[in-house]
C-alpha cells in the first residue's frame, strides 16, 4: 500500500498542475489581439503508481502518484499550415499577375479616356475632308498625323515605365523582403535551437517563425520539414528545414541557423533569370543543377519572371505567358504596320520608299520604326506645299488636282480587316489577331488584354476564397477564444481549489492519526 505522506505528493502535484494552467490560460487572454500568437497549452500526464521489485505480487492496491506537467506546447494543426503555405504561393502568383495587368490595361483600355484609337479615328476623318474637299489643305491631317505619333510614343513610354516600375519592385522590394525573411527564420531557429537545448520553451519565437514562413510562401513554393539531432546526453533537438520546390526538385533556402540568398541577373536581351545562392555565394542546386526561372512555378516570383520575360505568340514556347514584352510587341507592330502602310501609298516610285509620311524619330529613316521613335518625316513635316500624293492616276490633260483617289485607299486601307501575326510581313510565324489598323489597339484591349485579365481575376478570386477559408481553419484550431478562455479559467480554478481541499483534509486526516489515536486511558 501507497505511503501515509504519498497523498501529499498527489494534492501537491495537482496543484501545480492547476496553477500551471491558470498561468497559460492568462497568457493565452493577454494575448488575444497579438498578431501570430499561437494558443498554448500545459500537456499533462498521470503518474503512475511506484513499482515493486519483488518477484511476486504484494496483493496490496496500487494507487497513482497525481500528475506530471511534462510541457507547454501550441495547438496548431500542421495539415492546414501545409496547406495554407502551399494556398498562399498560388495568390503570390495570381495576385501579382492581376497587378501587372491592370496596369496594363491602363494603356489599352481607350473606354475611359482618349489614346490611339480616339487619335486614329481623327485622323481618319481629317483624311476623309481632305479627300472631299476641294482643296489640298493638308494642315489638319499633318497635325492629327503628329498627334497620332505622340501617342504611339506616350504609349510606349509608359509600357516601358510599367516594365522599369515592375523590374525595380521585383529586384528591391521582393527579393529583398525574401532575403530578409530568410535572415529571420534562420537567426530564430538558433534562438530557438538554443532554448530547447537549455529546456526552456520558444513557443512565442516559433509564433515568430511561423509568421515569417506564412510570409515567405507568397513568393515562392516551399515545404517545411524538421529533423532531429542529438545534442549529447542523450538528448535531441528539431532542426527546420526549407526547401523551394519544383516538382521532384528541391533547393534549400534555411537549415537550422544557415540560409540563401535570391538574386537576379540579366542577359543582352534584358531577359531576367533568378539566382540562388548559399552562404559560400556557391550555386544552390539540387544535387545536379543549379536553379533556373522554370524552376519558379509559383508565388510572386513566378509572376514577376513571367510578366517581364514572356511574350506569348513571339516566344518560341508554347505555354508563354502574355507577359509586357508581347503588348509592347504589338505595339511595335501595329506602327511599323501603319507607317510602311502610309508610306508605300503615299510613295510614286517602284520602291514605295520617295515620298515618306512617318519615319523613325530623325525624320529620315524609314526602317525599324516602332512606337517608341515613330514620327513625321523631315520631308512632310517641312513642306509648305502639298506633300500628300492625291492620286497616281495620269491623265490625257495633265490635270490631277481633283483627283483623290489615292487618298481614299488610305482611307480604305486603314480600316481594312488584316491577320497579324508575329512575323514582320505578317506572312507565316503565330497568329496574333485579325483586326483593321484603325480597331488594332481597342481589339488587343478587348479580345486579349481584358480576356487575360479576367482568367487571371476569376483564379485569383478562386485561390483567395481557399486561401481564407483555409486560414479560417487555422483561427479556429490556433487563435485565442476568449469564451473558451474564461471557462477554463473557472475550471482550472475549481481544479486549484480542489486539489488544495484535499491537501487540507490529508492535514487534518494526518493530524487526527498523530494526535488523536491511542488517548483512551490516559
Amino acid at each position: 500500500m501507497s505511503s501515509t505522506f504519498s497523498g501529499y505528493y498527489v494534492a501537491k502535484s495537482g496543484i501545480q498542475a492547476a496553477r500551471a494552467s491558470l498561468q497559460i490560460t492568462g497568457q493565452n487572454m493577454t494575448n488575444v489581439n497579438t498578431t501570430g500568437y499561437t494558443r498554448q497549452r500545459v500537456d499533462c500526464s498521470t503518474v503512475g503508481p511506484n513499482s515493486s521489485n519483488m518477484r511476486y505480487a504484494s496483493g496490496e492496491i496500487g494507487i497513482g502518484g497525481g500528475v506530471s506537467c511534462d510541457r507547454v506546447s501550441q495547438i496548431r494543426d500542421p495539415y492546414l499550415d501545409i496547406r495554407y503555405r502551399t494556398e498562399r504561393a498560388l495568390t503570390g502568383k495570381t495576385g501579382t499577375e492581376a497587378n501587372i495587368l491592370g496596369e496594363l490595361e491602363n494603356i489599352f483600355d481607350e473606354t475611359k479616356k482618349d489614346g490611339i484609337t480616339t487619335n486614329f479615328t481623327d485622323f481618319l476623318k481629317q483624311l476623309n475632308s481632305l479627300a472631299s474637299s476641294s482643296t489640298m489643305d493638308e494642315n489638319s491631317l499633318k497635325s492629327s498625323a503628329r498627334l497620332l505619333a505622340h501617342a504611339f510614343n506616350t504609349a510606349s513610354q509608359q509600357l516601358s515605365t510599367i516594365r522599369k516600375t515592375v523590374t525595380e519592385e521585383f529586384q528591391n522590394d521582393s527579393i529583398k523582403k525574401a532575403n530578409q525573411l530568410l535572415q529571420t527564420i534562420a537567426h530564430l531557429n538558433e534562438e530557438i535551437k538554443s532554448a530547447d537545448i537549455s529546456g526552456t520553451p520558444a513557443l512565442e519565437l516559433m509564433d515568430q517563425r511561423n509568421t515569417a514562413i506564412d510570409e515567405l510562401s507568397q513568393y515562392v513554393n516551399i515545404e517545411v520539414s524538421t529533423k532531429t539531432v542529438s545534442v549529447g546526453s542523450n538528448r535531441t533537438v528539431s532542426e527546420l528545414q526549407i526547401d523551394l520546390v519544383s516538382g521532384s526538385k528541391k533547393f534549400n533556402l534555411v537549415s537550422n541557423n544557415n540560409y540563401s540568398t535570391f538574386g537576379t541577373t540579366t542577359e543582352a536581351d534584358g531577359t531576367i533569370n533568378l539566382t540562388l545562392k548559399d552562404s559560400t555565394g556557391a550555386d544552390v542546386t539540387d544535387g545536379t543543377d543549379a536553379i533556373s526561372n522554370k524552376d519558379i512555378t509559383q508565388g510572386s516570383f513566378s509572376a514577376y519572371l513571367s510578366m517581364l520575360n514572356e511574350s506569348g505568340e513571339y516566344d518560341s514556347a508554347g505555354e508563354a505567358e502574355r507577359g509586357i514584352g508581347y503588348y509592347e510587341k504589338v505595339l511595335d507592330k501595329l506602327a511599323a504596320y501603319f507607317a510602311d502602310t502610309m508610306n508605300a501609298l503615299n510613295s510614286t516610285n517602284p520602291e514605295g520608299d520617295n515620298k515618306p509620311l512617318f519615319t523613325q524619330a530623325d525624320g529620315t529613316t524609314t526602317t525599324g520604326i516602332t512606337a517608341a521613335n515613330i514620327s513625321l518625316s523631315n520631308a512632310w513635316y517641312k513642306a509648305t506645299s502639298n506633300y500628300l500624293t492625291p492620286t497616281k492616276q495620269t491623265s490625257s490633260s495633265g490635270d490631277t488636282t481633283t483627283s483623290k483617289d489615292n487618298i481614299l485607299l488610305m482611307v480604305s486601307k486603314l480600316a481594312e480587316t488584316k491577320t497579324f501575326t508575329t512575323n514582320d510581313n505578317n506572312v507565316g510565324g503565330n497568329t496574333l489577331l485579325t483586326s483593321s489598323i484603325q480597331s488594332f489597339v481597342s481589339d488587343i484591349s478587348v479580345s486579349i488584354l481584358a480576356l487575360q485579365k479576367a482568367d487571371v481575376n476569376r483564379r485569383d478570386a478562386t485561390c483567395n476564397a481557399t486561401l481564407n477559408e483555409i486560414d479560417t481553419k487555422r483561427a479556429a484550431t490556433s487563435s485565442v477564444d476568449v469564451n473558451e478562455e474564461g471557462i477554463n479559467l473557472i475550471m482550472y480554478n475549481q481544479a486549484l481549489t480542489a486539489s488544495s481541499r484535499f491537501m487540507t483534509t490529508l492535514d487534518e486526516a494526518i493530524d487526527t492519526i498523530i494526535n488523536r489515536m491511542g488517548i483512551v486511558g490516559r
